[in-house]
């Protein structure tokens, strides 16, 4: 029988955005609640972290949501300041159509349904909402200015700017792009704009706090670095990343990781966000949150480096509140019964694993030093 998917969360969570049902910071993955459950009803497709919010995305096409409700950044009823468990936001919000990808900002989200409509909740100072000059609040169904037979196959989002990939391999971004990381002209960008002069069809994007990371067909390696050259992302970025699996990106590193199971990771490294010199072997998967890392590995182990001060990167940290040049060793076990790591995620310096439950009976309780770090 195919066990039931659990979700895990630890990192920071002064507005409930890790789930779990309380507003204290852990160290300690805790299993995140479903309305008054457990069990996720579909399998797990993405998640992302804003500033105090969390979105969940389902294979389903459901979206959930937990944190801060502010300037409704979730979509959901902000008639409450924030959640401490994970509630569905209602498909009447989106047009009654299913989600494909979601993103997060500081204090907005932002949806792409089945249908290739783009939805923005939340605040956007700087443009992040992409509904049209000084527009900066409220929920918008965005104008589609890119060609409407082409299809959005991917979104990101970093604090303040957001980049979508088409089809064809045109980006569009709309948001703060004061920095270059959409584009030339460097501006606020209000709303869905095309980013000029790529050289290679894209296939994937990640952003950073102030640059936007493209890249193309893991056959020919092509990447390109769009805004700030804080912390070298631009000037020490490899020349091409033939072979490429996975990409992430930190407010000011980035990491790819390739079929072979290696890392490749350059730009800031103050806090230890790059990893140690020895990674995991054979990552699979490298999920980059604020100023840390989660690593999955083909072994079904997770690995958690960087800056780690409010738990999340798991118990061990320095007196910096940093795991810099080890790794803390995150493993399936502590989970309780698990048969496999089903994926991993990161936030603004929250963290959260997946996993399949050897059985469809699995129901997670808190363990002592889990129970006593509430106390």
């Amino acid at each position: 029988m195919v066990g039931a998917v659990t979700l895990y969360a630890f990192g920071s969570n002064a507005c409930g955005q890790l789930g779990i049902g309380h507003t204290k910071d852990t160290s300690l993955p805790q299993p995140c609640q479903v309305s008054d459950g457990w069990k996720w009803p579909a399998p797990i497709a993405r998640i992302r972290g804003g500033g105090s919010h969390t979105l969940v995305l389902l294979e389903s096409g459901d979206l959930y949501a937990s944190g801060s409700l502010s300037n409704g950044r979730t979509g959901l009823d902000f008639s409450k300041d924030s959640i401490v468990m994970f509630q569905k936001v209602p498909r009447e919000t989106l047009g009654c159509s299913k989600v494909k990808l979601c993103s997060a900002l500081w204090e907005a989200s932002v949806v792409v349904t089945e249908d290739n409509k783009v939805y923005t909740f939340g605040l956007g100072p700087k443009g992040e909402l992409g509904a049209g000059e000084g527009v900066t609040g409220l929920s918008h169904n965005l104008d589609r200015l890119w060609p409407p037979e082409e299809q959005i196959i991917d979104l990101e989002s970093g604090i303040s700017h957001t980049v979508i990939v088409l089809s064809n391999g045109d980006v569009y971004g709309w948001g703060n792009g004061r920095k270059g990381q959409l584009g030339e002209p460097a501006e606020i960008v209000w709303k869905p704009r095309k980013i000029p002069n790529l050289d290679f069809k894209v296939e994937r994007a990640v952003c950073g706090k102030e640059f936007s990371y493209l890249v193309g067909d893991p056959g020919e390696g092509h990447h390109v670095v769009l805004g700030s050259d804080k912390w070298n992302v631009i000037s020490v970025a490899p020349a091409a990343i033939p072979g490429w699996q996975n990409i992430g990106a930190s407010w000011g590193s980035i990491f790819v990781t390739s079929y072979s199971g290696g890392v490749c990771a350059w730009g800031r490294n103050d806090h230890g966000q790059l990893g140690p010199d020895r990674c995991p072997e054979y990552v699979e998967f490298i999920a980059a949150g604020s100023e840390h890392a989660l690593a999955l590995t083909i072994h079904n182990n997770v690995a958690a480096w960087g800056w780690g001060e409010h738990g999340n990167c798991g118990p061990g940290i320095d007196e910096r509140g940093d795991v810099k040049g080890w790794y803390n060793d995150i493993q399936a076990d502590g989970f309780g019964k698990a048969s496999k790591v089903m994926g991993v995620a990161a936030g603004c310096a929250t963290s959260f694993v997946w996993i399949q439950a050897a059985d469809g009976e699995h129901s997670p309780k808190l363990s002592k030093d889990q129970a006593d770090e509430l106390n």
